[in-house]
């Protein structure tokens, strides 16, 4: 009993060492993503795998690592591999319909971006990720309809009305499109006003 006690003990050092190891390797890796050094962050979060075959968050950074690079087909199998992990994970399905449209697969994307919709409705990136696609499959009346979605989620954010913009421009509604761009740019301007006097207000209450 004792000695099945000891090796107990052991494998479970040896796990928690690997655990640390992973998430070290992790964390480097988001910080080789963040400087755009794409390449590098893949082989960290490689590593991160490696220690911890189930660490779910590290294929899922891996595939956008791999979305950046082009290597669509690895981001697919980053991503199912997430998906197969965490199968609740509506970021796992929104990553893998991200791979697939820029294979320009839309059909599979459109079914993985209604997943992503239908297991969290509240993520103003899949409206608008859904709504590009949506529009390439020449669901106009579904693309308009997730892109104003979109904007109701997250009314401060202005990509969705630059999205609606070049929807608007594409279908020659021209003055509607200019409208778009002038209202994403007001917008824009806004939320870097607000951010900078945030940061202020943060360095004043830390001093």
């Amino acid at each position: 009993m004792k000695k099945i006690f000891l090796t107990f003990t052991i494998l479970t050092i040896f796990a928690s060492c690997a655990f640390a190891t992973a998430s070290a390797d992790y964390e480097s890796g988001k910080k080789a993503f963040e400087s755009k050094d794409y390449a590098a962050a893949v082989e960290y979060y490689n590593s991160a795998i490696k220690q911890n075959a189930k660490y779910a968050n590290a294929y899922y950074s891996r595939g956008e690592a791999q979305i950046e690079l082009e290597l669509y087909d690895e981001a697919i199998e980053s991503f199912a591999k997430v998906i197969s992990l965490k199968p609740s994970f509506s970021d796992g399905y929104y990553g893998r319909g991200a791979a697939y449209a820029a294979k320009q697969d839309w059909e599979t994307a459109k079914k993985d971006l209604d997943k992503a919709i239908h297991l969290n409705s509240k993520k103003m990136e899949y409206y608008e990720a859904r709504s590009m696609v949506n529009y390439e499959l020449k669901e106009k009346e579904a693309a308009y309809s997730d892109i104003e979605t979109a904007m109701q989620l997250a009314p401060d954010e202005p990509t969705p009305y630059r999205i609606r913009a070049l929807f608007k421009l594409v279908d020659l509604k021209f003055r509607e499109a200019y409208a778009d761009f002038s209202l994403a740019k007001k917008i824009e301007k806004a939320k870097k006003k607000a951010e900078k006097k945030a940061a202020k207000e943060a360095k004043k209450t830390s001093k």
